[in-house]
């Protein structure tokens, strides 16, 4: 029997609303705005050095963004959990676009304060948009389809390259030698980004949010204040699977420094936009495929942790050695420039591509499972934003201090590769240490077949949320 129009209309609305206020589609937005905002902002660094022939300045203008980020993060964590994430993420679409703005007229007229400007007004934007985004990403979505929402996030931040890069190939075509990007590029670039507001408007608040469970995401502090919220914070430091992991998040961006100082010494302008595009593609792969390892239901989530992360390190170390070799040849017999169509192309994207997807791979398989490990540490959404402002404070000082290494004219490559493999192995051990301190079900964590769906006689009963988080405040305490 047919159904009455009024109740057709009423289910398709409540269909169209619970796709609108699920968690997979609340990944899907922000990995649009990723896309529309960092995504296009590293496009330009994978292009070496923000697409500039000369990559000093640019390096020393992403340390000012950098440093920013790190004392600011933290800040934006702390204000988020009172006004909402939301919000977070839409101030911190703002910034992006003078950065670009500011390289356009950079390579035009060589007007430096304005890329000074915009390195400030990004790195206010990408202190709020950082911690908001993941603490979104990783506190919202169900147990069981967290990978999957993390890794599309991720995965779709690589369009923005994808994308970008295409464009730039187009337009860069038949730039045969090394030097700067087209200019007209940069107004491609621009426009892509002013997108990124619009998008952030349509978040939903975490009480609004479908989830498959029927729950709504849990938080420590349901009358946050900035003083509870500041304690809340500096009682983060005191957290040993929090501590350990900061090591990991300090050097997982550590190498792209180098990797763009590489690019614009070695290949030529459209060279340099292939390679951007096809890391892009890797990367977006690696992204969903990491995703989809971390949520299967098939291993304890104790083994995904561990060996991912055995086997994340073997391949660090493969490809650690195979960029030193190469480096060393290239810096004892200079290959010229290296266009598509040069015999050494391969060999050189090749390990641009490992590199950077491989290894400096804090947004592609590792930044997956980074964000995934820390997950699992936390119950409640507040609790993770706070960890998220932490971590991505560390990563901003990574970041800060290899683009001050990579400022420094007199630094060979060389010398910027061997920094990045100290500072790596330096992390770890602590980072393998994070691994072992995954446990395959929080105390509170919800059982069922949308949690994450491990049964190994170990699962308690059903609980609220309220129960949830007395159960994981007290496993803290």
């Amino acid at each position: 029997m047919a159904q009455p129009d009024g109740v057709s209309h009423a289910t398709t609305w409540s269909r169209v609303h619970d796709v609108y206020r699920g968690t997979l589609f609340q990944a899907v937005l922000l990995g649009l705005i990723s896309f529309t905002q960092p995504g296009i902002w590293a496009a330009m660094n994978n292009l070496g050095a923000g697409g500039q022939a000369e990559p000093y300045v640019v390096n020393a203008v992403n340390v000012i963004t950098f440093v920013i980020m790190v004392f600011f993060s933290p800040l934006a964590s702390i204000v988020g959990n009172m006004i909402g994430m939301k919000w977070i993420v839409v101030f911190g679409t703002l910034g992006y676009v003078p950065y670009s703005a500011a390289l356009y007229c950079n390579s035009l007229w060589g007007t430096q304060w304005f890329l000074i400007f915009g390195a400030v007004t990004c790195g206010f934007s990408a202190a709020a948009l950082w911690p908001g985004e993941a603490a979104i990403a990783v506190g919202y979505p169900e147990v069981a389809r967290r990978g999957v929402c993390i890794s599309i996030w991720l995965a779709l931040g690589k369009l923005g390259s994808i994308i970008a890069t295409a464009i730039q190939l187009a337009i860069n075509k038949d730039g045969n030698t090394t030097g700067a990007i087209a200019p007209s590029t940069y107004l491609v670039l621009v426009a892509i980004q002013c997108l990124g507001l619009p998008l952030s408007l349509l978040l939903s608040p975490p009480d609004k949010l479908v989830r498959r469970d029927g729950k709504k995401p849990a938080f420590a502090n349901s009358q946050p204040s900035f003083g509870t919220q500041l304690r809340a914070f500096l009682a983060q430091f005191k957290r040993r699977e929090v501590l350990l992991l900061i090591p990991a998040f300090v050097t997982a961006q550590w190498g792209v420094t180098y990797q763009g100082n590489y690019m614009a010494a070695y290949f030529t302008v459209r060279a340099r936009t292939l390679s951007g595009f096809l890391i892009a593609v890797v990367g977006a792969v690696s992204n969903l495929l990491a995703g989809w390892w971390l949520d299967a239901k098939q291993l304890r989530r104790t083994t995904q942790a561990r060996w991912s992360w055995y086997f994340l390190l073997a391949l660090f170390t493969l490809v650690w050695v195979w960029n030193v070799v190469v480096q060393k040849r290239w810096a004892r017999e200079s290959p010229g420039e290296i266009d598509w169509s040069s015999p050494s192309f391969g060999e050189g994207v090749a390990i641009f591509i490992l590199y950077r997807r491989l290894l400096s791979i804090a947004y592609e398989t590792v930044g997956v499972w980074l964000y995934w490990t820390l997950g699992t540490f936390d119950v409640e959404a507040d609790t993770i934003a706070l960890s998220m402002g932490v971590l991505r404070s560390g990563e901003s000082l990574g970041s800060a201090l290899s683009y001050a290494v990579g400022s420094v004219r007199s630094a060979s490559l060389m010398t910027n590769l061997i920094v990045s493999v100290v500072v790596f192995y330096v992390g770890v051990p602590a980072t393998t240490w994070a691994a072992l301190l995954v446990k395959d079900r929080l105390p509170g964590e919800q059982s069922g077949p949308d949690s994450d769906g491990e049964t190994f006689g170990q699962l308690p009963a059903q609980q609220s949320d309220a129960e949830q988080v007395e159960t994981g405040f007290a496993s803290k305490t």
